[in-house]
């Protein structure tokens, strides 16, 4: 039986499980190798290592981890995971094992929005974080495609990155005096309806087309994405979760299931940056580490 089992083998999962390994917890990473960044052509604000692919990351985070003698890596798929008195049992494709703690690290399920083209274009030239994808943006003529109550966050965000800029939503009727001058002021141009295709040449935009036959020439975007946390091998657990479906969990990062824990994307059920998923990993993987050692003496974490 396993100290813990880290499900997930990205920045928060590889992080857990080096921390894991250096504390002396014997652990399991179990990684599917479908990751949600795999689209991405370079990933950055990662220190020492802006500018790499996400793939040339997750390679060096695994030579590191690899190191521990008490750490164990496997390409897998969980299937389900179940509780029988203080133990976890993690079924597989192909095998099942047992462990006193369990991390979450699986990212989130990613839903692109239903729109001809997008496939094609997100990761090159379409994104929805401008603090990971703004930079190699600059200057370009973008266009922003969001929900209404998003209008003006984003037009104050993305106008950063450039001076040439669309915003597009279902509708603007909520927007005040004030957002309208700072609109004016940026020269930011609206368009009001639904976007129905993204014409590209390999991947680079460079012309959206509307549902009502509206067309606007832009070289970049930045649209909206849905994320989600209903991974089918949790339904056994019943696990609780919040009013907006994430997981519930508390300020250790333990759910509702006691020794379950999540960290990186899952803990937020929303988008992060590489470094913050890492360091949720490593944070996380500390106060599991150290709920094993003072279980071992009849004591607990949270006293």
């Amino acid at each position: 039986m396993f100290d813990c089992i880290v499900v997930g083998g990205g920045p928060a999962g590889l992080a857990s499980a080096l921390t894991l390994g250096r504390a002396l917890k014997t652990t399991l990473v179990i990684d599917n190798d479908n990751a949600r960044n795999k689209v991405t052509q370079t990933s950055h604000a990662f220190l020492t290592q802006d500018g790499v692919t996400p793939e040339e990351l997750r390679e060096k985070a695994q030579s590191d981890v690899d190191k521990y003698e008490d750490v164990t890596r496997v390409q897998d798929t969980v299937e389900k995971i179940a509780k029988e008195g203080n133990t976890f049992i993690v079924k597989t494709k192909n095998e099942t094992y047992k462990a006193k703690k369990v991390m979450l690290c699986t990212g989130l399920r990613e839903t692109l929005p239903n729109i001809k083209g997008v496939k094609k274009i997100y990761g090159k030239s379409a994104f929805y974080c401008p603090w990971c994808d703004g930079y190699e943006l600059r200057n370009k003529s973008l266009l922003v495609d969001v929900s209404p109550e998003l209008v003006m966050h984003m037009a104050k965000l993305v106008s950063n990155w450039t001076n040439d800029l669309v915003i597009s939503s279902q509708d603007f009727s909520e927007l005040t005096e004030d957002d309208k001058s700072f609109l004016k002021k940026k020269n930011i141009k609206l368009v009001q309806g639904k976007v129905s295709e993204f014409k590209h040449d390999d991947g680079m935009i460079n012309e959206v087309i509307y549902e009502d036959g509206t067309r606007i020439s832009r070289n970049g975007a930045i649209i909206s994405v849905e994320w989600d946390t209903k991974f089918s091998f949790l339904e056994e657990l019943q696990i609780e979760r919040d009013e907006n479906g994430g997981i519930k969990k508390d300020d250790f990062g333990e759910t509702s299931i006691p020794g379950l824990f999540v960290a990186g994307e899952t803990n937020g059920a929303m988008p992060s940056q590489l470094i913050d998923s890492a360091a949720s990993g490593n944070h996380i993987a500390k106060l599991v580490a150290m709920q094993i050692i003072l279980e071992a003496e009849g004591e607990t974490l949270k006293g």
